[in-house]
């Protein structure tokens, strides 16, 4: 018998994992997958390249969230030496991405009046209450202050920190609250040493050093449940016995393993409606750098996002080759639709062409990826913060959430490690 089992290896379930094995507890983790990792997997292949679901970055370095879950291990993410030269895609041409206030007060991209009136914004943000506008959208909270055609025209950036670019559609609170972090931070974006390779080999040393099991290749038919009560799952493997499940996987699917009729009205429906992001995302091998970029490329009038890994860590791909992955967001409520995805990848590879225009010349060879679920969980007023289902179940004793659907903080991947953490400490007090 376990004393919690885990259910699935992404982000937060193999955090989880690690932190309750720390903490004493007998882990079993169950993932469906042949390989660790979830949406944010990554190996490397037969010719020595690494190959991963997407590019994943983490956001404010050491004093980022994800960094917070290997500080509790007595651990640390190695992250490659900070880049000054991240870029930004605005009116189809490279400027530098502003640095603090400071960056955004000489930045080219606009006029002296536009500069200030940044300012202003961003002294807008820095003492609003975030509590007072997670359900609200930026464009409502944008509409509140100075009005300006240049702010305006720049606000998809802010909700691209949050990947949501949509100033209509994205949260103000999540973005406010994730900006006064930022500038309290002053750090950026931190990409690990060997990319998410790095961040589940140390996770999954972790687990093992805490006596915890990893089973890959077995799939959770059911969650237990007697009288109100979790007592275990059923694989296509077997039967496994614990009060205690985590469910690390992103909530559409809980009522896979469970009937819905076990959960209040209202969690059932916010769960069968998560709205999430798509996107491609297209690895390119090229047979020279095309720049000496080594930050990060963000798109503002377009929701493209760029990395140049091979600039920064030659572990990526075998000797004289180089590696570049570029992605662009799919529309709202992406289906399937291949014809969307064919406009995509044209309007990606015209970016690219415009700005780097001897970049398919040295194209040796691209893997395009499409990503059905992106982040599962689009930073909306009615899926941010305070709507989010806590960590803990309030119909089943011994049911947790962790992922980027349920009430963590920050965005994205940060939201699984964040949850991580918080179940950490629910089940760490109820062990007491």
């Amino acid at each position: 018998m376990f004393d919690v089992i885990v259910i699935g290896s992404g982000y937060g379930g193999m955090s989880a994992s690690a932190l309750l094995g720390k903490a004493g507890f007998k882990v079993l983790t169950i993932e469906s997958s042949t390989i660790i990792g979830g949406r944010a997997y990554s190996y490397i292949n037969d010719e020595g390249y690494t190959c991963e679901y997407g590019a994943h970055s983490h956001r404010l370095r050491e004093k980022g969230i994800a960094n917070e879950v290997f500080k509790k291990l007595g651990d640390r993410i190695d992250f490659i030496s900070e880049s000054s030269d991240s870029k930004l895609i605005f009116k189809s041409k490279l400027y530098n991405r502003p640095n603090g206030p400071l960056g955004f007060l000489t930045t080219s991209m606009f006029s002296l009046w536009g500069r200030i009136n940044l300012l202003i914004f961003l002294l807008n943000i820095k003492r609003s209450d975030p509590m007072n506008w997670y359900d609200k959208t930026l464009w409502e909270f944008y509409r509140t202050g100075l009005q300006n055609e240049e702010v305006e025209n720049f606000l998809p950036f802010f909700g691209f920190t949050v990947m949501c670019p949509d100033p209509r559609k994205v949260s103000a609170g999540e973005v406010i609250k994730f900006l006064q972090r930022a500038l309290a931070a002053g750090v950026g974006v931190g990409e690990p040493k060997n990319g998410s390779n790095q961040i589940f080999s140390k996770l999954k040393k972790h687990i093992s050093k805490f006596g915890g099991q990893i089973n890959l290749g077995e799939k959770v038919k059911e969650i237990m449940v007697e009288k109100g009560k979790v007592k275990g799952v059923i694989t296509n493997k077997g039967k496994y016995e614990s009060k205690k499940v985590v469910f690390a996987a992103p909530l559409p699917f809980l009522f896979e393993t469970i009937d819905k009729k076990l959960f209040k009205e209202d969690f059932v429906k916010y769960s069968e409606n998560i709205e999430n992001s798509s996107s491609l995302t297209i690895d390119f091998i090229l047979n020279k750098p095309v720049t000496s970029i080594r930050g990060s490329i963000l798109g503002v009038d377009i929701p493209i996002w760029a990395r140049f890994q091979s600039n920064n860590d030659t572990t990526f791909t075998p000797k004289g080759k180089y590696l570049t992955t570029w992605g662009i967001m799919l529309p709202w409520g992406f289906d399937g639709d291949l014809e969307e995805v064919e406009k995509a990848e044209k309007a990606m590879k015209d970016t690219i062409s415009e700005l780097f225009p001897k970049f398919f010349s040295h194209v040796l060879k691209e893997k395009k990826t499409l990503v059905p679920v992106m982040n599962g969980t689009v930073l909306t007023p009615k899926q941010s913060w305070i709507n989010r289902p806590e960590i803990k179940c309030d119909t089943i004793s011994g049911l947790y959430f962790v992922g980027d659907t349920v009430k963590g903080d920050g965005c994205s991947g940060d939201i699984s490690f964040s949850s991580a953490m918080k179940v950490y400490d629910i089940l760490s007090k109820e062990k007491k």
